[in-house]
């Protein structure tokens, strides 16, 4: 067993905030921001880990069903940090250290069959891990405190990372991060393109083969500016409690602002809390207030969330001990600066003994992004789209192995990749039975707003 010990070696009541932060750290760090940009939750900050995980899953024929992937990335992970125990001193938070990364929503291809794509463009990995063992963490009276965890029985120095938080410090608390404007977005596909797939996904729900499928399609653009900046720019735009910016060596980023929660994992607890329902917000106090109403009152948009709790509790029922599964709510209106959500939870007991790669075998990909029932969906989105999603539908987090498991895993919506002088940002829709297509475009767009500002 390797015993990683974790101690904090300081703290501060006049660190910048963490958008700066993320912008005073080297190139080719490795940075990931897990950001309750929101004022909600932690906020941490941890870069240069010292092992990596990731892959490409081996494909089959592109629109060929083909065999599962021959490699499972939960198993891999498993492996990577199996013997692991984080041992955290009294009183500090589970937060900004483990195995911290993503999963892509081809990783589904691990455990159910369906229709192959070409790769994600510019060579992005399937999946991608680090193990980091430094990292900063915003707590919610305004402390920050610097984490470092060492490997029992082996003699390290914490001077490093004692440094780098000081040339963090050095900014000062008044620093601002530079800004730099989101480039301008285009739709990758037609609007009629996207009609059709809502229609056909109609015409199979009439047959009965289908109740709900996520359609998506991407909006794309030239993009040369710092992805950091640009992410600083957008976090008080789109302020979520599970937003996130991870960056490889290569300077490949992606930049979420995602509302939803996948998966949160504390030791025997599970919780997943997933959307479903989206109306625009007013331009007046009246007009908001009514926008909420009429989506919580939506007929359509309740009956969506509906099969998507169903979808969830039988997906948490997979790994949860016999009758362990609770909905805590199933949906409240949720406000955010563009839109409102009507969100869920779902509660469920484990065993953690049956380890990572189990949970997630029974709940990936999140039910939300895929439709009912899943497998099905999963078929008619590839059929579909005629592409590979890459990380988005996917979900990110961290994970911190042993005895006692702490996780918490977004899904990637409202997220955008940024490699080789290109921004891409897919968005979906939830089409059921009485969808109207061109609504269903207008919701997509709406998603993108964030964005761009407009």
């Amino acid at each position: 067993m390797t015993k990683l010990l974790v101690r904090c070696l300081a703290r501060s009541r006049n660190m910048p905030g963490p958008a700066t932060c993320l912008q005073r750290l080297p190139p080719g760090c490795q940075p990931v921001l897990l950001d309750s940009s929101d004022g909600v939750g932690l906020t941490s900050l941890s870069w240069a880990p010292d092992a990596t995980l990731q892959g490409h899953l081996g494909r089959g024929a592109a629109g060929t069903y083909g065999a599962l992937a021959d490699v499972n990335p939960a198993a891999q992970l498993e492996r990577h940090c199996a013997g692991e125990q984080w041992i955290f001193a009294a009183g500090l938070p589970k937060a900004g250290l483990g195995w911290l990364g993503w999963f892509g929503f081809e990783c589904g291809h691990a455990l159910e069959s369906f229709p192959w794509h070409a790769p994600y463009p510019d060579e992005w990995p399937d999946f991608h891990f680090g193990r980091y063992r430094h990292a900063c963490v915003w707590m919610p009276d305004g402390e920050v405190l610097l984490l470092f965890a060492s490997m029992e029985g082996q003699a390290e120095t914490s001077a490093t990372a004692l440094f780098q938080f000081q040339q963090l410090l050095a900014a000062g608390p008044g620093a601002a991060p530079r800004h730099c404007k989101g480039p301008q977005l285009r739709p990758q596909t037609r609007p009629e393109v996207f009609y059709h797939g809502v229609e056909q996904i109609r015409t199979w729900i009439g047959a009965g083969e289908l109740y709900q499928a996520n359609l998506s399609h991407v909006l794309a653009g030239c993009f040369e500016e710092d992805p950091r900046a640009l992410y600083a720019s957008l976090r008080h735009q789109q302020p979520t409690s599970m937003s996130a910016y991870w960056e490889d060596a290569s300077g490949r980023a992606l930049l979420s602002h995602s509302p939803e929660r996948f998966l949160q994992v504390r030791g025997a607890e599970l919780l997943s809390q997933p959307i479903k329902g989206t109306a625009a917000r007013g331009n007046n106090a009246v007009e908001d207030a009514q926008c909420a109403i009429n989506l919580e009152q939506d007929v359509k948009e309740r009956a969506e969330l509906t099969m998507i709790v169903d979808m969830t509790r039988n997906d948490l029922g997979r790994i949860a001990n016999v009758g362990a599964v609770t909905v805590d709510s199933v949906g409240q209106i949720e406000a955010f600066r563009t839109l409102f959500h009507r969100t869920a939870s779902v509660r469920a007991r484990w065993n953690p003994h049956l380890g990572f790669a189990r949970l997630f075998a029974a709940t990936f990909p999140p039910a939300s992004i895929t439709g009912a029932p899943k497998v099905r969906a999963l078929r008619a989105i590839a059929d579909l789209e005629q592409r590979a999603r890459g990380p988005y539908c996917g979900c990110l987090g961290y994970w911190i192995p042993g005895a006692d498991p702490h996780g918490d895993f977004s899904v990637l919506i409202r997220t955008a990749t940024v490699s080789a002088g290109m921004l891409r940002l897919a968005v979906g829709a939830g089409i059921v039975w009485d969808s109207n297509p061109q609504r269903e475009w207008e919701e997509t767009q709406l998603k993108g707003r964030y964005l761009t500002g407009s």
